[in-house]
């Protein structure tokens, strides 16, 4: 059997930088710059700034079509259509619509952007009765990822069928109305019935039991297995997961052998850091503390592209938003995972256990038994 089925991790993901504009007369086309062509069906964008303001990280998946976005410091739910960061996507790229384009988002004259772009699944949902509650899924159980769309009845322990064929590692919960400011992200390495709660407007948060709503897929034959995950009711509502009269959108999330590693390190507090073995040289790396107060951060091979001790993390939800390169950040990302060169409390701190997401820029070894060498 062949170590990976993924030989070349910009099939399936990229991430692409560009510069804004700040023109406002008509859309502007982005044409990715991978070595293969990849048409998006999700992608998260963000200012690489420090200084200007709207420093919001975007989200636009397939499942609601381009148009129609979260931003993830803004507490309000689904917003559009034609009122999202993308007119369209495109087979090799975004092309960005005019709606407030100049100085808001997406195109700032002069200020750089980060686009991480997933790859297209594709097709039309499918309706999944596999859980006591029938969901809409759109699955690739290639690249171990799918979407996950439910109508809530404020009932406990609810199970809701995924589509993965395996169990999800990283469940990320996104409500359509606007009425709460918890979207909370299951990791595999969160304590059992606890979820991080991504409060936007608000400091990060530590783990738990989410008084709005919980989602699980924990290994214990019950709450997690190939087939579903559950949600489950907080301390005064449902209101996060599975309320009635509101609709929810989950990604979900598993490993996939040489392309995606869900996983999680303790820290050890020294500059000769905690090494995270992925088996395959990353091109994303998703961050976040499981026991102390923090935020998900977010390194890229675009925005970090060499180890010449140095590391720029960008903000996925929370307060910190702002792109921050320092002493703190400093990570080297190596043919088969990364090292952290920092002690910084989001990364490293000595007996900190932290949950990470990667993807590949390419396998350790390829299909063919070729080695990949670190950078």
């Amino acid at each position: 059997m062949a170590y990976t089925n993924i030989d070349n991790g910009e099939e399936k993901f990229l991430s692409y930088l560009y510069t804004g504009t700040g023109n406002t007369g008509s859309n502007r086309a982005l044409t990715f710059n991978g070595s293969v062509d990849l048409k998006p069906g999700q992608i998260w964008m963000a200012k690489r700034s420090t200084t200007t303001a709207n420093m919001h990280n975007i989200l636009e998946t397939e499942y609601h079509g381009a148009g129609y976005h979260w931003l993830a410091t803004n507490s309000n739910g689904l917003t559009g259509p034609n009122e999202g960061n993308c007119d369209s996507f495109d087979s090799n790229g975004i092309t960005l619509d005019t709606t407030n384009q100049g100085s808001y988002y997406h195109n700032e004259n002069n200020i750089e952007y980060v686009v991480w772009a997933f790859a297209e699944i594709g097709g039309s949902p499918v309706t999944n009765t596999d859980g006591d509650i029938t969901s809409s899924v759109l699955a690739d159980q290639s690249v171990g990822m799918s979407y996950v769309h439910w109508s809530g009845n404020s009932t406990n322990n609810q199970t809701i069928g995924h589509g993965l064929g395996k169990r999800p590692r990283l469940i990320q919960v996104f409500h359509e109305p606007n009425v709460h400011t918890d979207r909370p992200y299951w990791w595999d390495a969160n304590s059992f019935n606890h979820v991080i709660r991504n409060r936007v407007n608000a400091a990060g948060n530590t783990e738990s039991d989410s008084a709005l709503g919980r989602v699980g897929a924990f290994d214990d034959g019950s709450q997690g297995t190939s087939s579903i995950f559950t949600v489950f009711s907080g301390s005064s509502s449902y209101e996060a997961t599975n309320q009635t009269g509101y609709d929810y959108l989950a990604i979900c999330h598993t490993d996939v052998q040489g392309f995606k590693k869900i996983g999680d390190y303790i820290g050890n507090g020294s500059t000769n850091g905690t090494f995270v073995y992925c088996g395959f040289k990353p091109a994303l790396i998703w961050i976040r503390p499981m026991n102390r107060t923090g935020y998900t951060l977010g390194f890229d091979n675009a925005r970090n592209p060499d180890n010449r001790d140095s590391g720029e993390a960008i903000g996925m939800a929370g307060a910190s938003n702002t792109a921050v390169s320092d002493a703190n950040t400093k990570i080297d990302i190596l043919s088969n995972g990364f090292k952290w060169r920092t002690t910084g409390s989001n990364f490293n701190e000595s007996g900190i256990r932290y949950a990470f997401f990667a993807v590949a820029e390419s396998p350790f070894t390829t299909s063919t038994g070729i080695p990949t060498t670190a950078r």
